[in-house]
C-alpha cells in the first residue's frame, strides 16, 4: 500500500514538473499582457481589413493570448489625420492610413503619379528594403512611428459616363477634353488632369456619384478598377485603365511600444503583418483583372493601354508633374525619386 502511494506521489510530481516546463515563458515574452488598438480606414468587410484581423488573431495564438488586438474599422477611432498623430504619441498603437502632411509635407511623395505601374513593380519598391518604403520609413521615424508594412490599394484610372473617345492615346493626350473631371483635393492630382487635357473639379467623394448623374461632373480620377465597377458601375459608362497612381495604406505602429517588446514578440508581431501585406497585394491584383472583366460584362467600355502607350504616358507624365512636386516634397526628395527611377527632368 505504501510502495503503491509512494509511486502515485511520483507520478504526480513528475507530471506537475513537466506541465510546469511546458507552460514556461521565460523565453518567449516577458509575461506582460498588452491590449491594442488597430485603427483601418475600410468596412470590416474590406479584404485589407480582413487581413488585418487575421494578422491580429495570428499575434493573439502565437503570443498566448499575451498581445490582444482590437480591430476598429471605417475610421471608427477618427480619419488619418487623427489617428497618425495618435499612433506617434502612443494613444493608439497601431494604425492602417495614410501619412498626415501635418507632420512631414513630404508625405505628398506617395501621391507622385506614375512610381510603380504593376503590382510587380509595387512588391519591389513598396515593401521592405524598397525605395518607396525606405522613404516612408523615414518619414515616419520622424514621428516616433516604425513601418510594419505597405498595403495594396490599387491604381488609379479614370471612370466617366462621356468620354469624347474611345482610344487610350487621345483619352490620355495632351489636347483639350472639354470634360470636367473630379479629382482629390491635393493639388498634384490637378496637374495630372491638366496634362491630359481635362478640366478638374473638387466635388466632396460623397457626392460623386450624384454629380455624374446630375451633369455637374462627367468622370473622375481616383479610383482603380475594383472601386468603379464597386461603387460606380450604375453612372460610369468608360474606365481608362492607365495606372497613374498607385494608392497604398502603411501601417504604422509606435515604435517606442514596438521596441520595448520582447525580442520573439517583436518577430511575431512583424511576421504577421508581413503576411497581411502580403496577402492584400496578391488579392489585390486578382481583383483588380476580375474588375475589368466584370465591368465589360456589365456594357461598361474598358479602354487598356499597349505597353508603348503606357510608357508614353508615364514618361510625359513624369517631365510634365514631378517637377511642379518639389516644392511640396522637396527638391531633395524629388531628385533621390529622380534617379531611383532612372528620369532626368528638363
Amino acid at each position: 500500500m505504501k510502495k503503491a502511494l509512494a509511486l502515485t506521489l511520483a507520478m504526480v510530481l513528475l507530471l506537475t514538473a513537466s506541465l510546469a516546463g511546458c507552460g514556461n515563458n521565460e523565453e518567449e515574452g516577458d509575461g506582460t499582457y498588452y491590449e491594442w488598438s488597430l485603427s483601418c480606414e475600410y468596412s470590416s468587410e474590406n479584404h485589407q481589413t480582413v487581413a488585418l484581423q487575421a494578422a491580429a488573431d495570428e499575434i493573439y495564438e502565437k503570443t498566448d493570448g499575451h498581445i490582444k488586438i482590437t480591430v476598429y474599422p471605417n475610421m471608427a477611432l477618427g480619419d488619418y489625420t487623427v489617428v497618425y498623430g495618435q499612433v506617434s504619441s502612443g494613444d493608439i498603437e497601431i494604425a492602417a492610413c495614410p501619412i498626415s502632411p501635418e507632420y512631414d509635407k513630404r508625405a505628398g511623395f506617395l501621391n507622385m503619379p506614375f512610381m510603380a505601374t504593376s503590382f510587380e513593380e509595387f512588391e519591389k519598391d513598396y515593401f521592405e528594403g524598397g525605395f518607396v518604403y525606405d522613404v516612408i520609413a523615414d518619414i515616419a521615424g520622424g514621428s516616433g512611428i516604425k513601418v510594419m508594412g505597405v498595403l495594396n490599394a490599387g491604381f488609379m484610372g479614370l471612370g466617366s459616363k462621356d468620354f469624347p473617345a474611345d482610344d487610350f492615346a487621345t483619352l490620355t493626350g495632351s489636347s483639350s477634353k472639354n470634360t470636367l473631371m473630379r479629382v482629390p483635393s491635393n493639388q498634384v492630382y490637378t496637374y495630372i488632369m491638366e496634362a491630359m487635357g481635362y478640366s478638374t473639379t473638387n466635388i466632396p467623394y460623397s457626392d460623386l456619384y450624384s454629380a455624374m448623374q446630375n451633369g455637374l461632373c462627367e468622370g473622375w480620377l481616383g479610383g482603380s478598377g475594383l472601386t468603379n465597377y464597386d461603387s460606380f458601375r450604375d453612372v460610369i459608362k468608360y474606365f481608362v485603365d492607365c495606372n497613374v497612381v498607385n494608392e497604398c495604406i502603411p501601417i504604422f505602429m509606435n515604435q517606442e511600444l514596438f521596441d520595448s517588446l520582447p525580442e520573439d514578440y517583436q518577430t511575431i508581431v512583424s511576421e504577421a503583418f508581413k503576411t497581411a501585406q502580403n496577402t492584400v497585394n496578391s488579392e489585390r491584383s486578382e481583383q483588380e483583372v476580375q474588375a475589368l472583366v466584370d465591368m465589360e460584362e456589365y456594357g461598361i467600355t474598358v479602354i487598356e493601354p499597349t505597353d508603348e502607350e503606357l510608357a508614353q504616358l508615364r514618361d510625359r507624365i513624369r517631365q510634365e508633374v514631378w517637377p511642379k512636386m518639389a516644392e511640396e516634397i522637396g527638391e531633395d526628395l524629388l531628385q533621390q525619386t529622380c534617379e531611383h527611377y532612372g528620369v532626368t527632368l528638363g
